[in-house]
This record gives structure tokens, C-alpha cells and sequence, in this order.
């Protein structure tokens, strides 16, 4: 059985892969579009089309893919993806990070850089080379993980979003 269960620094939390945990997935689709709704909306996106994307990323050995950060007691923390593309912003590039989620309560005790630095493990390990993401309030996290800026660009026409990239 192929498995992440990543322990990480926080108490009582292990990131591993959506497929592992498929009973989040509708608590996962409303905390992500209800974040995002502008941007799903823009681009025409109901929340049945992230769940579908959502259990489309339900695997363990190809992209894309979704990581959870679950706490013991089986609770959602937070959540990321590797995905094919990104809509809005600029074509040609893949794959990317993306929906890179944290539970308000959960925020600033280091869940988003763990699910960040296991999606990339993973990235590398799928024979990934560089990965790209965009963000609109981020920026700054994502420099001190070893991202760098791109560009800026207006996604949909809702939201200026800062392209950045990593080499794996």
C-alpha cells in the first residue's frame, strides 16, 4: 500500500493523501470554494465540479493529487493539491500547487509549510522538476519556503495574483 502518513512537527498531526481519507472530501469542498468562491465563480466552477476535481486527486502515485493534514482524532486540518494547470493565469505552465488550505484555528503553527514541503517531496518524486503557483495574499510565505516571483497577473479578471515558481 503506498502511504505518506508523514508525521510533522505538530502535535498529533499526520499529512497524508486525500485517497487515505475520502470521508473529507464535501468538509474539503466547502472550506475551499467558500475561500475561493470568486475565482471558482470567475471561472464558471460549481462546488460539484471541485468535489469532482477533489476525488479526481484522490491518489497516491500520479498528479494530481491532494495531501490533508489530519489531527489524531481524525479531524480535517488543512489540505493542498498538485495540479495540472491553473485557469486564469497563465497557459503553458504545469503542474502547480494549489488550495493550499488551513483551518483558521489551525493558521501560523506551521501546517501550511508542512503540506507545502510534502507536496513537493512528491512532486520530486514523481519526476517533477519545478513546480508554479499563484497567490494573492502569500507571497511572503512562499519566499521564505525558497519559491521565486514570476509575475503578476489579474486571475479572471477578480483578483491580481502573484505567479511563483520552485525548482525541485
Amino acid at each position: 500500500m503506498n502511504t505518506l502518513n508523514k508525521q510533522i512537527d505538530h502535535p498529533r498531526t499526520t499529512i497524508d493523501y486525500l485517497a487515505h481519507h475520502p470521508a473529507v472530501i464535501p468538509e474539503l469542498t466547502q472550506l475551499l470554494y467558500t475561500e475561493w468562491a470568486d475565482l471558482y465563480l470567475a471561472a464558471g466552477l460549481t462546488q460539484q465540479d471541485l468535489r469532482a476535481a477533489l476525488e479526481q486527486r484522490s491518489v497516491t502515485n500520479q498528479l494530481p493529487l491532494t495531501l490533508v493534514a489530519m489531527a489524531e482524532d481524525g479531524t480535517l486540518l488543512g489540505a493542498g493539491s498538485i495540479k495540472l494547470d491553473e485557469p486564469g493565469t497563465k497557459a503553458g505552465l504545469s503542474p502547480w500547487l494549489g488550495g493550499i488550505y488551513i483551518k483558521e484555528s489551525q493558521r501560523g503553527l506551521g501546517l501550511g509549510a508542512q503540506i507545502v514541503t510534502a507536496l513537493e517531496q512528491k512532486a520530486r518524486e514523481l519526476g517533477v522538476a519545478a513546480l508554479y503557483l499563484s497567490a494573492d495574499t502569500a507571497e511572503g510565505f512562499y519566499l521564505r519556503l525558497g519559491w521565486q516571483t514570476l509575475e503578476r497577473v489579474e486571475s479572471f479578471g477578480v483578483r491580481d495574483v502573484v505567479l511563483m515558481t520552485k525548482q525541485l
